[in-house]
């Protein structure tokens, strides 16, 4: 069962887990303030937990709750609250995911906004000193597959890719895919935070499936993100 109808519900579309509620169905924007949205999502989380009691629950959360010293805005909280309510149920796994990236269009996730400034050629502003993990949409749900029906461990994990990249190297990387120079100024500000992956690490090593993890990986993902989104142009 999906609970959703987002990018990353729609991805779980086809795949079969036995006796498990993905839910995908959160508040999108980590900047968000609207304490009507993060009420929603409680509802509804509330609502599922109680009419699935004996099904596993799936609920993705952010990775910037790993790091302590990392700053916790509103939707952070609401996430770490969301944790908590998860932790009640008899059967869960909490997946905390960095920036997603999928099907190229147009909202407010980082890279879906970097990519049509870029196009675009419009005007932007990046922090010189921020970083991002990242992963593609394809890969959580490989990851949740495997990672559901193996018998973990630990029922709270990160899932990135290891590589931290700046948002000024994600640029770079977009111009370079779209054959676009990007029209961007930079702010003096820091922003980001470290993830230890090592219990991740060690699972995608247990996995058959090359996952192609590394500094290329970005690269990689999003070239085959940009060819498909110009051939439908």
């Amino acid at each position: 069962m999906i609970i959703g109808n987002g990018q990353l519900a729609k991805a779980f579309n086809g795949l079969e887990l036995q006796n498990v509620v993905i839910f995908a169905s959160g508040v999108p924007n980590s900047n968000c303030t609207d304490e009507a949205q993060f009420e929603r999502e409680r509802k509804l989380l509330t609502s599922v937990m109680k009419a699935h009691p004996h099904k596993t629950l799936v609920y993705f959360s952010s990775c910037a709750l790993s790091s302590e010293a990392y700053p916790k805005n509103r939707y952070y909280q609401h996430k770490e609250q969301m944790e908590v309510l998860v932790k009640t149920s008899s059967e869960y796994f909490i997946f905390r995911i960095p920036q997603l990236f999928g099907e190229l269009k147009n909202h407010n996730t980082l890279i879906n906004y970097l990519y049509f400034k870029i196009i675009n050629k419009e005007l932007f502003t990046i922090y010189n000193d921020a970083y991002r993990y990242v992963i593609d949409i394809e890969d959580v749900v490989r990851l949740v597959s495997h990672y559901t029906t193996s018998n973990p461990m630990y029922r709270a994990i990160d899932i990135a890719n290891p590589h931290r990249y700046s948002v000024v190297e994600i640029v770079e990387i977009l111009e370079a895919l779209t054959n676009c120079k990007a029209n961007y100024g930079l702010v003096d500000k820091s922003d980001g935070y470290m993830l230890d992956l090592e219990r991740f690490k060690q699972f995608v090593n247990q996995s058959s499936y090359d996952f192609g993890f590394g500094e290329d990986y970005l690269y990689t993902k999003l070239k085959m993100r940009v060819e498909c989104r110009q051939g439908d142009d």
